[in-house]
């Protein structure tokens, strides 16, 4: 018996030591199994890594082998588009030589003309005595003489030839001059039956002259540009002439027998109404004219839509065919058109009636009396060009821009938008897309103006001036690239990308003085155009984020923020949160405010909030602790709308008890209207 307990009591010591160890065997195995697996799921992963590290960069090299055969693509796609255009260029150059070449005949323009003239007439007459009929033969020599002059008008229809720089005029033109003359005389004459002497003295004689001529201009001349001279003269005819007298005559008597004068009074002129003058015919008179073509600045365009004429041949008429001209003329009478003579100043009824009947034109009292005529004025032509075949002198040879557009810094050719404007018009050409960055266009004779603008460069403007046709302009424009601020903002847990409006502020500027960046929603970025002569803040509130401010160094910058979202048990206030005053309605403008609190949630679905209204001290206690409990469920009704679920929400009122700022002043009273939102 006490074998077979000293034999269990073995079995029993060995069991107890043995099956320990055997565990811790087991165990022991284990352990170096599950290490070896780690160890061997380690290289794996490792091996695993180092492939895909591997594919990377062999996908790296095969996007960097491709990026540069697409450069080489492009860099030979610029320097054949550059090769064509060359070619081009060249092309059009000997065409222009051959097309543009003169020839050595033209043919000749015609024109109908109607123009009007108007200006200074004045009728220069050689009257300086006269002989008495009456009284015995003797002279009286006039006493003085003036000469004041008129106006005068005139109306011409002519046919004018144009043949190179040949100008030929002639036609039919009547030209009507007014002019007037003063003289101051005296004149004796002896009655039969009594003998005494008549004396008749004036000093206020003023004589006004009409004439009118239909007459035949032969000119000849020449035109330089725009400028053109006409010599030549005028073939008239008299169609009429006047004249009118005005005036008073001192008479006084001599009587013979007694030797004493004494007078007679003052008596007017006996013709105060018009009488007709006899002209003598034909009248000629030498003529002169210098000018100026307005077509520069009068002509009209063709009309649009009409198809450009075959060479050698101009429109059929049309508003294209209408010139004008404008030039200042001279023409002067060298024959006599005067041809009365023979009679005395004033005519009597007889010889024994001492007081005047009527008076004659002063060009009568002397045979030898001559009037030549003197008319200087203005003039302005409206031409008719006549429809036919285009003068085979050569079109005006066209002026070609040459505009290569390059990256300031690489001198690289860019892609850009191109505007040319005629400055001499103030006409503006539509915006031309430059793909390879060269354009070659023709311009006229003139100041012109050139537009650049491209993506991501500065646009950039210069003037070109065409002083004479044929002067080709070749002009490289240089943009600089623009600087772009960039913004990438993060969530600093996550690594999300957030939409957020930062504000870059101007320092010592008001906050209103700044630009609100918005970052994009998939990317989080975002980038604007900064003035370079002013330094930058960047400051960022976005709900559920603590704030950020920073200074930006330089408009070049590419700043990347992470935004540390707010804890549990973190308290921020909602900026730009706005209600009716005293009242419990919010205003449009907290949209912005509220929208960024939805989105914070809708990011950050397992998050809790309290929303909790604060007031001023303006008021009874009670008023705003009612205020402030309804501010707050105004904001957590707003949200629940906007899909929140109700169960995340809370709200809260505390009146004025926990202000922030002091309730002395209306800025501190303001800060203390406020809505918090603390994270649960």
């Amino acid at each position: 018996m006490k074998n077979l307990i000293r034999y269990i009591l073995i079995l029993t010591l060995s069991f107890a030591v043995i099956v320990p160890a055997q565990a811790q065997t087991r165990s022991t195995t284990q352990m170096t199994q599950q290490q070896k697996q780690r160890e061997a799921e380690k290289a794996k992963r490792e091996k695993e890594r180092q492939k895909q590290q591997a594919a990377r960069q062999k996908e790296q090299q095969k996007a960097q082998a491709e990026r540069l055969k697409q450069q080489q693509k492009a860099q030979a796609d610029r320097e054949k588009q550059a090769a064509e255009a060359e070619k081009q260029k060249a092309k059009q150059a000997a065409e222009d030589e051959k097309k543009y070449t003169p020839k050595k005949q033209s043919e000749a323009i015609h024109y109908f003309n109607l123009s009007g003239r108007a200006g200074y007439a004045a009728m220069f007459d050689n009257i300086g005595s006269y002989g008495n009929e009456f009284a015995p033969p003797t002279t009286y020599p006039l006493m003085d003489k003036s000469l004041t002059g008129g106006p005068g008008a005139g109306l011409q229809l002519s046919y004018e030839l144009a043949y190179h720089a040949f100008r030929f005029e002639t036609g039919l033109g009547f030209d009507w001059l007014n002019s007037r003359s003063d003289y101051s005389f005296a004149m004796s004459r002896q009655l039969e039956t009594y003998p005494q002497t008549y004396t008749y003295m004036t000093d206020d004689l003023r004589e006004v002259r009409n004439l009118g001529f239909v007459s035949i201009p032969v000119m000849f001349g020449a035109q330089f540009s725009r400028y053109y001279f006409m010599l030549g003269a005028r073939v008239g005819y008299g169609v009429f002439g006047t004249f009118n007298q005005k005036g008073r005559y001192d008479v006084t008597v001599l009587d013979e027998e007694y030797l004493k004068p004494y007078g007679m009074g003052i008596i007017d002129n006996p013709a105060p109404e018009s009488k007709k003058l006899t002209l003598r015919q034909p009248d000629l008179r030498l003529a002169a004219e210098f000018g100026l073509d307005l077509d520069e600045w009068l002509q009209a365009e063709p009309a649009k839509g009409r198809k450009q004429p075959k060479p050698g041949q101009r429109y059929s008429f049309g508003r294209e065919h209408i010139h004008y001209k404008v030039a200042l003329f001279a023409d002067y009478g060298i024959l006599n058109s005067n041809n009365m003579s023979g009679l005395n100043p004033l005519s009597f009824a007889d010889n024994n009636n001492w007081q005047p009947t009527s008076a004659n034109t002063v060009l009568a009292i002397n045979e030898g009396s001559k009037l030549n005529n003197l008319f200087v004025g203005a003039k302005f032509v409206v031409q008719f060009e006549v429809p036919g075949k285009r003068p085979s002198l050569p079109p005006v040879r066209p002026t070609y821009l040459d505009l290569k557009i390059v990256d300031a810094a690489t001198g690289e050719p860019i892609p850009a938008t191109v505007v040319v404007t005629n400055l001499n018009k103030n006409k503006e050409s539509q915006p031309r897309e430059v793909r390879n960055g060269l354009m070659h266009r023709s311009i006229a004779q003139g100041d012109w103006k050139v537009d650049v603008s491209a993506n991501d460069y500065y646009a950039e403007s210069q003037q070109v001036t065409v002083e004479q046709p044929g002067q080709n302009q070749s002009i490289t424009m240089q943009l600089r690239h623009v600087p772009y601020f960039r913004l990438r903002i993060t969530d600093a847990e996550t690594g999300k990308p957030l939409t957020a409006n930062a504000q870059i502020l101007r320092k010592g500027k008001a906050e209103s003085d700044g630009t609100t960046l918005t970052t994009d929603s998939v990317t989080g970025t975002a980038r604007t155009i900064l003035d370079n002569n002013n330094q930058y803040t960047l400051h960022i509130d976005l709900i559920g984020y603590d704030s950020f401010e920073a200074d930006i160094a330089s408009i070049s910058d590419s700043m990347n923020v992470q935004m540390r979202p707010v804890k549990k048990g973190e308290v921020f206030v909602m900026k730009n949160l706005f209600f009716a005053t005293n009242k419990t309605r919010i205003l449009k403008a907290s949209e912005e405010s509220l929208n960024e609190l939805y989105n914070f949630l809708s990011r950050n679905a397992d998050i809790r909030i309290k929303i909790i209204g604060h007031t001023d001290n303006v008021g009874s206690d009670s008023a705003n602790q009612v205020l402030s409990e309804g501010r707050a469920n105004a904001v957590r009704e707003d949200l629940i709308e906007r899909g929140i679920d109700p169960s995340r929400l809370e709200a809260e009122g505390r009146g004025e008890s926990q202000p922030i700022d002091t309730n002395d002043t209306e800025e501190g009273r303001q800060n203390n209207r406020r809505v918090e939102v603390e994270i649960l």
